[in-house]
C-alpha cells in the first residue's frame, strides 16, 4: 500500500521537476532573444511632420474631398499647402502651380479667374493689379 503511494508521488515530483525545467529554459531563451523595436515609418512611408504636406497627404487620391477641405482654409493656411490655391474669388480651391483642379462652376461652366496664389506666388494676368 505504501509503494502504492510512493509512486503516486515520484510521479508528481517527476512532473514537477519537467514543469520547472522547461520552464526555466524557455524562459532563458526569451530573456536573451534580440528585442526588435517596432519604428513608426517603413521606407515607403516616412513620417510627415510638417502640417501641411500632412494635409495635402491625408487627401491623396481623392480630389473632391480635397476640394471641399481646401475650401474651409484661410488665405494664410491655403497658400501655406501644396495641393491648394487661393483663387480671384477669394476662395481655397485644389490646385498646384497650374491653378485650380477644378475650374468650373455648379452648370460646369469655366470660371475666369483673373489670378490665383500658389504658395504665395501670384499667377496669372491680374497679378499686376493686385497689390
Amino acid at each position: 500500500m505504501v509503494f502504492k503511494y510512493l509512486t503516486k508521488v515520484v510521479i508528481i515530483i517527476f512532473i514537477f521537476i519537467s514543469l520547472i525545467l522547461l520552464l526555466s529554459s524557455t524562459a532563458y531563451k526569451l530573456s536573451n532573444a534580440p528585442s526588435q523595436i517596432e519604428g513608426l515609418t517603413t521606407p515607403d512611408s516616412p513620417v510627415i511632420v510638417n502640417k501641411s504636406d500632412a494635409f495635402c497627404e491625408t487627401h491623396r487620391g481623392s480630389s473632391g474631398a480635397l476640394d471641399e477641405s481646401c475650401g474651409k482654409l484661410t488665405n494664410n493656411n491655403c497658400n501655406s499647402t501644396s495641393c491648394c490655391v487661393w483663387t480671384s474669388d477669394e476662395k481655397c480651391h485644389a490646385g498646384g502651380a497650374r491653378g485650380p483642379t477644378f475650374n468650373t462652376d455648379s452648370n460646369g461652366k469655366t470660371e475666369v479667374l483673373d489670378y490665383y496664389y500658389f504658395q504665395n506666388k501670384c499667377y496669372g494676368a491680374g497679378c499686376s493689379k493686385v497689390v
